[in-house]
């Protein structure tokens, strides 16, 4: 492809870009590229199909490509001959083909990257939260979770958040929790009605205390001091972080399938509940 800048030495040839330095040849070559690229798009519809049916073998298939290459280039510059210089052979249109494969590459790698790293930005929520949102946010990242929901809880009492548990066992997610044997014997808990509904709950069965409370949910770990009860998110001076890079998630998931595989070979006892509520508000 013949891209030619202000100062070009290449004779016979008129320059694409008439600026002068870097940024201005290359702000004038993605300012051509882009229009070219539109125009190549409004022509796709024309392309039509290749015949394969007619190659036979490498030497005919590179014959027919030349031959529509250079045929649809034809019909292109008809309807297009401001791009007759950047296109006078099939040689050129290869190129140029190649040209625009290479932006399309390099264009889409720089959006999956930075989509990626907004993506990861971290999320820190502090309670109390009288308002609710909190809460309803962390009820919305447990109904987006499609492939794993590993939580390890030291208290778990808010039946809002343990319904949303329930909904995600009940739609074939990888659902595993884990909590302190002490605790889940607290008024309220919900231990035993996760146990009821067949959601694999482990306690750890252990005079120390489970005392984590941080939540694997697909590709992104929710932790911090927050339990996950009513006076936790209404009352209590909490922190929760949310947190997606790939080196942040990575080691909590792998601390809960240490704990889970721990934790499997304990005696298990799990209460019945109390009561339906949970703590009153101090």
């Amino acid at each position: 492809m013949s891209f030619f800048a202000a100062g070009s030495s290449v004779e016979g040839t008129d320059a694409l870009c008439h600026h002068s330095g870097f940024w201005g040849t290359a702000g004038c070559l993605i300012y051509e590229t882009a229009w070219l690229l539109r125009d190549i798009v409004s022509f796709l519809p024309e392309l039509g199909d290749f015949a394969f049916s007619s190659v036979t073998s490498w030497s005919s298939f590179m014959n027919s490509l030349e031959l529509y290459m250079r045929q649809k280039g034809a019909e292109f510059l008809k309807l297009h001959p401001e791009y007759a210089q950047l296109l006078p052979d099939s040689f050129s249109v290869f190129s140029l083909l190649m040209w625009l494969l290479a932006l399309s590459f390099l264009f889409g790698h720089i959006f999956l990257a930075l989509r990626s790293r907004l993506r990861c930005n971290p999320e820190v929520l502090f309670f109390p939260d009288s308002s609710g949102v909190h809460v309803r946010h962390i009820c919305h990242m447990l109904r987006s979770a499609r492939r794993r929901m590993w939580i390890a809880m030291f208290t778990l009492t808010d039946d809002v958040l343990s319904q949303e548990i329930l909904n995600a066992w009940a739609r074939n997610v990888d659902v595993k929790v884990i909590l302190d044997d002490e605790q889940c014997h607290a008024l309220g808990s919900d231990a035993s009605k996760l146990s009821q509904f067949g959601v694999p709950l482990l306690l750890d069965s252990s005079p120390a205390r489970m005392h984590h409370k941080f939540a694997v949910l697909d590709d992104c770990v929710l932790t911090g001091s927050f339990n996950w009860t009513k006076q936790a998110s209404m009352s209590n001076w909490e922190n929760l972080c949310i947190l997606r890079e790939p080196a942040a998630v990575k080691p909590f998931a792998r601390e809960f399938q240490s704990l889970w595989h721990d934790f499997t070979r304990r005696e298990q006892s799990f209460p019945t509940r109390k009561r339906d509520g949970t703590p009153p508000r101090r």
